[in-house]
């Protein structure tokens, strides 16, 4: 059980009841027994966030070639000998 502050309420209220529950008066007793169940109703319906399938991703993008054509001709081809 995680310690949020509705946690932290139902532990307080059943300290109160486990402690002060048989020398209190009736009708207090009965208020805090219907936050306790009041709580311990809310507690357990927190809900979780679904997840998606993938997590996104940016689009790659192209990379130049590791071999890169320049942009000079080839001067062993175009001399004469």
């Amino acid at each position: 059980m995680e310690k949020t502050r509705e946690w932290l309420f139902y532990n307080a209220v059943m300290a109160w009841l486990v402690n002060y529950a048989s020398k209190g008066d009736p009708d207090l007793v009965k208020q805090y027994q219907d936050l306790l169940k009041e709580l311990d109703n809310e507690q357990y319906i927190t809900t979780k966030t679904q997840k998606r399938g993938r997590p996104a991703k940016r689009q790659r993008t192209k990379k130049a070639t590791s071999n890169p054509t320049s942009k000079k001709k080839d001067e062993t081809t175009t001399k004469e000998t």
